[in-house]
């Protein structure tokens, strides 16, 4: 397979990267099979478009509102131009009126969703990785949708892959600690768990704290870090994100796509 698979997504402090994120995973997969990718984004961080070129991926830029009729005039237009036989869309700008232009154009479209934003869903197909994903979410669609939901489509990134039969080892006290609260953390949530790890007195921990991307606040939070009794490492923008989780005994994550990395992982739950 040679042909060029065109994802459109965002990333911001505001959104977070969560959205690329996984969209790399599906990426990847399409690369495995020979495939070529090119990312369409109106936002994104100048770590998160790295992030991507170094998998190979080609950016293209979006000079448009998000979730507007130009950008879903311009998006198509690059996927003709590209004659993508797919198109991933993934945030939540892109509703109905945006899903039916895309279609309108001919386009075989995939859409990733996570609670049925839209009002009406006119994707080829729907893909809901999420624990709680049903079919009541998507009251609205076309007849011909076909939803992919819940856990058995988690997108999990190459990295992952290799790991799939490890087994992880449960320490008796957990002494090794991962925070990782998503790529954009914008209310610098990281440095309040910090100074809350310092309440632990009885156990003298190893802490692994990772900034993302599209994090602002890495200044701060390397500040907060030196005043703590703990012995912490603070690192942006990691690739051996398994190897770190692997490390350590015990995380703290946000709600976000993490979630299911960590239970690939082994993580008690």
């Amino acid at each position: 397979m040679s042909a060029t698979l065109l994802i459109r997504a965002d990333a911001s402090p505001q959104i977070g990267t969560g959205h690329v994120m996984r969209c790399l995973a599906l990426a990847q997969a399409w690369q495995e099979q020979g495939g070529k990718v090119v990312f369409a984004s109106v936002l994104i961080s100048p770590g998160l478009a790295e992030r991507l070129r170094t998998e190979g991926i080609e950016l293209h830029s979006i000079a448009q509102v998000p979730g507007s009729a130009a950008d879903a005039h311009e998006t198509t237009a690059l996927a003709q131009e590209l004659r993508a036989p797919w198109l991933v869309v993934d945030n939540y700008h892109f509703d109905d009126n945006y899903q039916q232009l895309l279609k309108q154009r001919g386009l075989r479209l995939l859409a990733i969703d996570d609670y049925g934003h839209a009002t009406h869903y006119h994707a080829d197909m729907v893909l809901n990785q999420n624990i709680y994903a049903s079919v009541d979410l998507y009251p609205q669609c076309n007849p011909n949708t076909k939803l992919l939901l819940g856990c058995d489509y988690a997108l999990l990134r190459r990295e992952f892959w290799p790991w799939r039969d490890w087994q992880r080892p449960i320490a008796a006290t957990a002494r090794r600690v991962l925070v990782t609260l998503g790529g954009a953390d914008p209310h610098n949530t990281t440095a309040r768990v910090v100074q809350a790890l310092d309440l632990i007195a009885a156990v003298d921990l190893e802490v692994v704290v990772l900034i993302g991307a599209s994090n602002p606040y890495l200044s701060a939070i390397e500040a907060t870090v030196r005043a703590s009794r703990h012995q912490i490492v603070v690192r942006q923008n990691v690739s051996d994100m398994p190897e770190l989780m692997a490390w350590a005994d015990v995380a703290i994550t946000a709600a976000g796509s993490t979630c299911w990395e960590l239970l690939a992982m082994g993580y008690p739950h």
